[in-house]
């Protein structure tokens, strides 16, 4: 009876970590998507620095022209 109890264990425990092991396989899967969605994200927020740099530099640009516009009209 006891060696009974004791394979309904162990058999049980097997399944437990049957589970445990595709919980893992599941969130090193998950893991690797996040890290890659991750990346993308940051090269796309890379991207938007550069394009707000660009524009800045372009209104900066159009300001020193308005400026010396102005200059010009006013005196």
């Amino acid at each position: 009876m006891s060696e009974n109890i004791d394979n309904m264990m162990l058999e049980q425990l097997r399944l437990i970590r049957e589970d445990l092991n595709g919980l893992r396989d599941g969130m090193q899967s998950l893991e690797t998507r996040m890290d890659a969605r991750f990346d993308d994200i940051e090269t796309e927020l890379q991207g938007h620095r550069m394009m707000i740099f660009g524009l800045s530099s372009v209104i900066g640009q159009i300001d020193k022209r308005v400026e010396h516009l102005e200059t010009k009209i006013g005196g």
